[in-house]
């Protein structure tokens, strides 16, 4: 039985992530799936990867560029000290804008200010219709349900806005990629 065992073992060789626990059992890791890697590994070795792997770039930033634009990207994210989800909220602002052979950082200073505008005009509109709909003489359980729906409608553009327009300034003057005085 012994030798039936040891014919069905699989030897892998990681080489750098394995090691030899007491010559009893070799240990080795090896993530089941890409958010355990993501989460587990050292920034220096995800930034090696994702410059060498298009895919893996993909899947961490959420474009996927050529390899001189990763490299430039991969820059700005040092430079300035950013988290990789920073720089996803960056690129859907269009704060961070490349082209085939270019990323730079794009700061807009009409950004933040379009952003409170447009959400001062949401709210407006929605206390409106929360104000117009209290006072209807529908029924009282149709007014909560509308209310609510009102509500959640606001809670949803608010969201949204500051994730486009306010958050991507701010991610921007924490990081020192501007001025403080730019607003």
């Amino acid at each position: 039985m012994i030798d039936e065992q040891q014919s069905s073992n699989t030897q892998i060789n990681l080489a750098t992530v394995q090691r030899n626990a007491g010559r009893d059992y070799h240990e080795y890791f090896m993530p089941s799936s890409i958010k355990l890697f993501l989460a587990t590994q050292t920034k220096d070795t995800l930034d090696r990867i994702a410059l060498d792997n298009s895919r893996f770039f993909r899947y961490r930033f959420g474009f996927e560029p050529s390899r001189v634009v990763r490299q430039q990207v991969l820059d700005i994210q040092n430079k300035y000290d950013l988290t990789d989800r920073e720089m996803r909220e960056l690129r859907h602002s269009g704060q961070l804008q490349f082209t085939h052979t270019e990323a730079k950082l794009a700061p807009a200073r009409w950004l933040p200010y379009a952003g409170w505008i447009q959400l001062a005009f949401l709210s407006l509109i929605c206390t409106s219709m929360v104000v117009s709909i209290a006072y209807s003489k529908a029924p009282p359980l149709k007014l909560l349900f509308v209310q609510t729906f009102v509500a959640a409608s606001w809670f949803g553009g608010a969201l949204v806005l500051k994730y486009l327009y306010i958050a991507p300034w701010r991610i921007l003057k924490r990081s020192g990629a501007i001025s403080a005085t730019a607003l």
